[in-house]
């Protein structure tokens, strides 16, 4: 058997390299070889031994104190509602007044509300009462518990006989 030899080849392996990839590199660490020696170069300035003569101090930096003073808060006023005056009540009503009219000569001021009640005072047409109680109805009329401030005299009266006092 023969062999035949054949020649050995040999393959050189390729490098691919990027074009322009570390040139990047040396400036970025240029840069910071240059700002480390700025820094130094500033230390070594600013670091001067302090002299006993009185005409280096004014070499020195003087200190700023900065002082804030807040404004002060000045509250606005805020303007109140006007309040509504409420109506006066119309016709006869507790705490109000009464004129005596129409009696044709004076009003019965008695107990109790009722035309079978006691008498304790008679009263003459145009005297202003008070109006302390009320309304109750008896016997087919309305009635209010009145005080004559004259005499301090309290006692009911029918309505029929009672005009409302505009006059406070």
């Amino acid at each position: 058997m023969t062999h035949e030899h054949q020649p050995i080849r040999h393959v050189q392996a390729r490098v691919y390299r990027p074009v322009g990839g570390a040139l990047w590199l040396g400036p970025v660490i240029g840069l910071g070889f240059g700002l480390c020696a700025l820094l130094a170069l500033g230390l070594l300035v600013g670091a001067r031994p302090q002299s006993a003569d009185p005409s280096a101090s004014a070499l020195r930096p003087t200190a700023i104190l900065a002082t804030i003073t807040p404004s002060p808060v000045i509250p606005t006023a805020t303007p109140l509602p006007t309040p509504i005056p409420s109506p006066t009540p119309q016709g006869l009503y507790i705490g109000g007044a009464a004129i005596v009219s129409g009696t044709g000569s004076a009003l019965r001021l008695r107990s109790d509300p009722g035309l079978q009640t006691t008498t304790l005072k008679t009263i003459t047409d145009g005297t202003r009462l008070q109006i302390l109680e009320g309304p109750r109805q008896a016997d087919g009329l309305i009635w209010w518990r009145l005080r004559d401030p004259s005499d301090g005299a309290e006692g009911w009266a029918a309505q029929t006989y009672l005009v409302p006092s505009t006059i406070p």
